[in-house]
């Protein structure tokens, strides 16, 4: 054990013969790297490169602007309300027909919610060193022009509003540097067999024979046919080489850094939902289809004016007005709100002596209905 112990130290002590287990850096050092304009403070940790003035005026018509008048919610007969009622009950595995289908609607209430949406599409860019193997070509670096800034590359997103991720190399940022890990070797002495290309057999306890049952000895068949003598395995890690090849240049020993730039396309959403009367949860006006009252869409847009419902109004104003300052780092491309109209019913009834209520909502006529009197398996009420 001595003896091994020794002679991994002494591989150690040779740069060319580098171990698998060796704790080296997991990146070539910064000061290795060459100085570009422009990209003096950049490391491996991503940098956010602070977009130039926005310039983009507020255009709500630019963008093409849909207005609708405002329908009046359609009506809602007794029969309707009970057909809803009844197949909303019959997905329930616990719940009782016989209140739907015996209640006596004593009242329809039509009402509607008004749900806002503002979105905005930014895009945000952040540099980084980057490295991969290099296994020869032409490599692009500063003797081929100045490298661009991080804001005066080309790159534009598959779809607005959609959320993607692009990462390219800055032009005139490339080179080539030895391996920091083999340190240009392009391979490592393997960690299970510390270079030798061989184990010692488990089989026999390396003496290369066995005994049987009867006393006779027969050569072991484990390490019979090793490459590296009786009583000796191959090396399977390092397929009996002693080496293994290294992962950061793919055995080429050397690597090509070039400076990486990340551009993030991302949609932000902020909403209000208006809705006065009936006490629906809002989360369940988000779920379900309206009418789309309005939508302007645009490089910007301006705060919604003279809506028949003014909380809608003052919503759209402080939200559009959040979004011009919640992301500094990141460049607003374009923008879009909608307000879209939902009906809402409420059906109220009476059951035996029981007097409740249940909601119908959004086009499709869901229900919401958590005071329904039968719920248990058996049929009983609330009573």
């Amino acid at each position: 054990m001595v003896h091994r112990d020794c002679r991994r130290f002494s591989y150690k002590c040779h740069s060319s013969e580098v171990p698998e287990d060796a704790v080296v850096p997991s990146a070539p050092p910064l000061d290795l790297m060459d100085q570009l304009t422009g990209y003096e403070m950049t490391s491996y940790d991503s940098s956010v490169c602070v977009p130039p003035p926005d310039t983009a005026e507020e255009s709500p018509e630019g963008g093409g602007t849909t207005r609708a008048p405002i329908a009046t919610v359609p009506p809602l007969t007794e029969a309707q309300a009970r057909a809803q009622l009844l197949s909303f009950v019959a997905e329930k595995c616990c719940w009782g027909r016989g209140a739907a289908k015996d209640m006596a609607i004593t009242k329809i209430v039509t009402t509607s919610a008004y749900h806002y949406e503002l979105q905005s599409f930014t895009e945000k860019r952040e540099t980084s060193w980057a490295f991969t193997p290099y296994g020869g070509g032409e490599v692009d670096g500063p003797m081929y022009g100045t490298p661009p800034k991080p804001w005066e590359i080309s790159a534009t997103p598959t779809e607005l509003f959609r959320n993607e991720i692009k990462i390219l190399p800055v032009p005139h940022t490339a080179s080539v540097k030895p391996c920091h890990r083999c340190k240009g070797t392009g391979s490592l002495l393997c960690q299970e067999c510390h270079g030798k290309g061989w184990t010692r057999c488990l089989s026999c306890h390396g003496d290369g024979w066995h005994t049987d049952t009867s006393g006779n000895r027969e050569r072991c068949y484990f390490c019979n046919s090793s490459s590296h003598g009786r009583g000796r395995q191959d090396c399977l890690k390092c397929n009996a080489k002693g080496r293994v090849a290294c992962p950061p240049c793919d055995s080429y020993g050397q690597i090509r850094c070039f400076i990486s730039l990340t551009v993030t396309w991302k949609t932000y959403t902020s909403e209000h939902i208006v809705e006065k009367t009936s006490g629906l949860p809002e989360g369940l006006i988000r779920e379900v289809s309206g009418q789309v009252v309005l939508e302007e869409e645009g490089s910007r847009v301006i705060p919604l004016k003279n809506f028949p419902e003014s909380t809608i109004t003052l919503a759209s104003s402080q939200l559009v007005m959040n979004h011009s300052q919640q992301w500094p780092d990141e460049k607003q491309l374009a923008q879009r709100h909608q307000v879209r109209l939902v009906p809402i019913y409420e059906i109220h009834y009476t059951w035996k002596r029981y007097q409740g209520k249940f909601h119908l909502y959004g086009y499709e006529n869901k229900v919401y209905a958590p005071e329904y009197p039968q719920t248990c398996c058996w049929g009983c009420t609330i009573m």
